[in-house]
C-alpha cells in the first residue's frame, strides 16, 4: 500500500492478472464475488497476504491492510 492509497480510501487487487481498484473498506467476500462474476471467471484460488485461502470464513471482511491476489484456476489439460 502507498500514500496515495491512504489518502483516497482505496486499495488496488489483483484479478486474474489485472489490477483492480476498491474501496479500502468495501466487504472482500461480496466485491470479489461480484468482480470474478462480471469477468465470467468461475474456477480461481484467491491469496490473501501471500497465503491460499481454502474457505470463504478465513478472508478478511475488508480490504484494510490485505494484499488480495486471486488467481484463475484451469485444470491442467483442459
Amino acid at each position: 500500500m502507498n500514500l496515495n492509497e491512504l489518502a483516497n480510501g482505496k486499495t488496488i487487487i489483483s484479478i486474474a492478472g489485472e489490477e483492480v481498484e476498491v474501496n479500502a473498506s468495501d466487504a472482500v467476500k461480496e466485491t470479489v464475488k461480484r468482480i470474478l462474476q462480471e469477468k465470467g471467471i468461475d474456477s480461481f484460488t484467491i491469496l490473501v497476504d501471500g497465503k491460499e485461502i481454502v474457505a470463504t470464513s478465513d478472508l478478511p471482511e475488508t480490504f484494510d491492510d490485505h494484499e488480495i491476489e486471486v488467481k484463475r484456476y484451469v485444470k491442467a489439460g483442459c
